[in-house]
């Protein structure tokens, strides 16, 4: 089996180091996931404490910013996005097969804090079935 990049991509790397860190508990060899933003990258306690609760951390690595050589060395590229506050980025037509469109809810669109955390909870949830799918469609084992 050859080395696989995977590369999870958010507007601000919060649902991608979700993402980042669901990965990390694939049984998977010879396969390495970073995560990043194309916009700026946020911090929010909100990400360490819903990992938390299935005793995971998020990912310490910092955000990686999509670029020429990152996207060329990825294998896939897993941008999540919220289509009713977000506009997906554009990757040139050379990157159309690998790259996967997850259209997931930003979490930080609630302001209210009860109705955050349980948002935080759901958003993580579908980000763990999503990664289980990612592993059964394009990772061979």
């Amino acid at each position: 089996m050859t080395h696989k990049l995977i590369y999870f991509l958010s507007q601000s790397h919060i649902r991608s180091s979700i993402a980042h860190a669901w990965a990390k508990k694939l049984p998977l060899r010879d396969v390495t996931f970073i995560s990043g933003s194309w916009s700026k990258a946020r911090d929010t306690n909100f990400v360490n404490d819903v990992l938390h609760e299935f005793s995971m951390e998020a990912p310490n690595s910092f955000s990686y910013t999509p670029s020429q050589k990152l996207l060329e060395d990825a294998d896939l590229i897993v941008t999540i996005y919220d289509s009713t506050h977000e506009i997906a980025p554009h990757f040139p037509d050379t990157f159309n097969k690998k790259v996967v469109y997850w259209d997931i809810e930003d979490p930080e669109c609630i302001s209210e804090l009860p109705t955050k955390w349980a948002h935080y909870q759901e958003v993580c949830d579908t980000i763990a079935l999503s990664v289980k799918q990612l592993k059964k469609a394009f990772i061979e084992v």
